[in-house]
């Protein structure tokens, strides 16, 4: 997740007073970060592998007045 939010993801929705910060849980802001970095960084070769952590999914998981963006 630091290596998302430190390499182009917008990590300011978890933030404490941010949209997505609840459920404040590393699986939800994690979810959240590697999203973000994915899309913004697809285009331009990006992977959304972390380790083994990350997977594509076909259902978009916003939530209330989370949203996650999907270019």
């Amino acid at each position: 997740m630091n290596y998302a939010c430190g390499s182009g993801a917008d990590c300011g929705p978890i933030l404490p007073s941010g949209p997505c910060f609840e459920p404040n849980s590393l699986f939800a802001h994690a979810s959240f970060a590697f999203n973000s970095f994915w899309q913004r960084t697809k285009v331009a070769g990006g992977t959304c592998e972390f380790g083994g952590t990350g997977m594509l999914v076909t259902v978009d998981p916003s939530y209330d007045g989370c949203r996650f963006d999907y270019y």
